[in-house]
C-alpha cells in the first residue's frame, strides 16, 4: 500500500511539474521554475526518507511475537510516520490539481468635464469619477465543458453602487467549429459588442460608440441576450470563417412613467415631429433575464471571414430581429429588424474598425407603418510603441416616429467626433485622454445641443 501511495505521490509531483512547465506564464520565468523544481526535489527526498524509515520500522516490528510496551511504542511511531507520508502526498496532490478558480479583473477611475446642457439630459458631468470594477471568471471543468462569469460593480447616474451580473454563460465545445452556450451573453451583433466587454483597459479608446453602449448607459440595442448561442470558426481554402446564431428572450422597453405623463412633461421640449411619434421618454432596454410574460423571442446571426490575402482583416455581416414591447400606457409593440456590416483591420501598427447598422422597424400595435433609421462609426488608431493616438466619427439618424427609438431616453439622432491618446504604462495598465464634440438632434424646441467634452481615464487589468 505504501508503494502505491509513493507512486501516486510521484505521479502527482510529476504532473505538477509538467503543468508548471506547460504554463505559458511559468515558461517565461525560468528562475521561478528552477525554484519550484528544487522544492519538488526536496519534497521527493523527504518522501523517500520517510518511506525508508517506515520500511525499516516495519521490518523491525515484524518478528515481535507479542505486544509489549516497546512494541506498542514502535507501532505508534510507524503509524505516525505513515500519516506524515500520507499527509505530505495529499498536500502535494492538492497543490497539483486544486489551485482554485483564477479570477481576472478590470477597474478604472477618471476625470470628466462635459459641456452638455439641454432640456432632456441636463448639464453634463464634471469632476472625478469611479468607473467599474469588473470580476471575470472562467472556471475549468475539462476539455469540453466551459463557463464564463462576469460580475461588475459600477457607479450609477446618481453615484450609488450598482451590481450587475453582466455574463453568466455555460457552454459545451463539440469542436472549434461548434461551441454551444446557454445563459446571459453579449449579443453577437457587429464586432465591438463581443470583442470588448466591460473592462475598459482592453479597448483602445476610452469610450464605446454611443449607440453601442450597454443598455443602462444609453445603448439603443440589446447588448445582452438571455438565451442560447451557437458559435464557431473553421479554416477553408486558407481563409478563416466564423459564425454566430442565437435565440433569446425578446427585450422590452421599460418606461418609468406613463405615456400621458411623458407627453405632458415633454410637450414643450419636443418638436411636432417627435410629438407625432407618440412618445418621448426615458425608457431603457431590459433583456428579460428572468423571462417574461410575452413569450416572444429574438433571433440573430453573425457571419465573418478573415481572408488569407490580407493578414489582420475581418469582414462580416449580421442581423437581429424580434418583437419589442414597451410598458407605456399603450404598450406599443415594434418589430425590430436590424441588418449590418462591419470591417476590422488590426496589424502591429494600425487598428481600423467600422460598423454600419440599418433599421427597418415596423409598428405592430399602432399602425404607423415602417420606419427606417441607421447608425454607424469609423475608428482608426496607430500604435507606435506605448503611444496610440486615435480618432473616431459616429453618426446616428433615428426616426422619431418609430416608437422603438422615441421611447428610449437615448433614442435621439446625433453626430460625434472623438480624438484621443492612449499610453500603455505596461501591458496591464493604460492612461487615456479623450476629447469629443457632440451634436444632439431631435431634442425639441431650442433643444438641439452642441457641446464638447474632455475625459481622462486610468484603467488596469489583473
Amino acid at each position: 500500500m505504501l508503494n502505491i501511495e509513493k507512486k501516486a505521490v510521484a505521479k502527482a509531483v510529476g504532473m505538477l511539474a509538467c503543468a508548471l512547465l506547460a504554463s505559458p506564464a511559468a515558461a517565461d520565468d525560468a528562475a521561478r521554475i528552477k525554484e519550484l523544481e528544487r522544492k519538488l526535489e526536496r519534497s521527493m527526498q523527504l518522501i523517500e526518507n520517510l518511506s525508508a524509515k517506515v520500511s525499516e520500522l516495519e521490518k523491525a516490528k515484524a518478528p515481535a511475537p507479542a505486544a509489549s510496551p516497546a512494541a506498542a511504542d514502535q507501532q505508534a511511531r510507524v503509524e505516525a510516520l505513515e500519516r506524515q507520508v500520507a499527509q505530505l502526498g495529499s498536500g502535494i496532490s492538492r497543490r497539483s490539481f486544486d489551485d482554485g478558480i483564477p479570477v481576472h479583473g478590470f477597474a478604472d477611475v477618471g476625470l470628466a468635464h462635459s459641456g452638455e446642457h439641454n432640456p432632456i439630459f441636463g448639464k453634463g458631468r464634471k469632476g472625478f469619477n469611479v468607473g467599474s470594477f469588473d470580476l471575470y471568471l472562467t472556471p475549468q471543468f475539462g476539455d469540453r465543458v466551459r463557463s464564463l462569469i462576469e460580475l461588475v460593480f459600477e457607479v450609477d447616474h446618481d453615484g450609488d453602487i450598482a451590481t450587475d451580473l453582466e455574463r453568466l454563460q455555460i457552454g459545451y465545445a463539440f469542436s472549434d467549429a461548434a461551441v454551444a452556450w446557454g445563459g446571459r451573453f453579449h449579443t453577437p451583433y457587429g464586432y465591438w459588442n463581443t470583442a470588448f466587454h466591460h473592462g475598459a483597459q482592453i479597448q483602445t479608446s476610452l469610450s464605446r460608440p454611443r449607440f453601442l453602449e450597454f443598455e443602462d448607459k444609453g445603448g439603443i440595442l440589446p447588448a445582452h441576450t438571455t438565451g442560447a448561442w451557437l458559435t464557431g470558426a473553421l479554416p477553408l481554402a486558407g481563409n478563416r470563417f466564423g459564425y454566430d446564431v442565437y435565440v433569446g428572450n425578446s427585450s422590452s422597453l421599460r418606461v418609468e412613467n406613463t405615456a400621458t405623463t411623458l407627453s405632458a412633461n415633454n410637450a414643450a421640449a419636443f418638436n411636432s415631429q417627435v410629438s407625432a411619434g407618440g412618445y418621448a421618454g426615458g425608457g431603457a432596454l431590459n433583456m428579460k433575464m428572468a423571462g417574461g410574460d410575452s413569450g416572444s423571442y429574438m433571433t440573430g446571426f453573425n457571419a465573418w471571414i478573415e481572408p488569407r490575402a490580407i493578414d489582420g482583416l475581418r469582414l462580416g455581416v449580421h442581423g437581429l430581429g424580434g418583437s419589442i414591447t414597451d410598458d407605456s400606457a399603450d404598450r406599443n409593440r415594434t418589430r425590430l429588424a436590424a441588418l449590418g456590416a462591419y470591417g476590422v483591420f488590426a496589424s502591429e501598427r494600425w487598428e481600423v474598425l467600422g460598423e454600419f447598422y440599418r433599421f427597418n422597424n415596423r409598428d405592430l400595435s399602432g399602425g404607423s407603418g415602417s420606419h427606417r433609421s441607421w447608425a454607424g462609426y469609423l475608428q482608426a488608431g496607430y500604435n507606435s510603441g506605448r503611444w496610440t493616438p486615435y480618432v473616431r466619427g459616429e453618426r446616428a439618424s433615428l426616426e422619431q416616429k418609430d416608437n422603438y427609438f422615441a421611447v428610449q431616453e437615448f433614442g435621439r439622432s446625433y453626430r460625434r467626433f472623438v480624438a484621443g491618446l492612449r499610453y500603455d504604462l505596461d501591458p496591464k495598465a493604460a492612461l487615456k485622454l479623450e476629447l469629443s464634440r457632440t451634436s444632439q438632434e431631435d431634442l425639441g424646441l431650442g433643444g438641439d445641443d452642441r457641446y464638447g467634452a474632455a475625459q481622462l481615464q486610468y484603467s488596469i487589468r489583473f
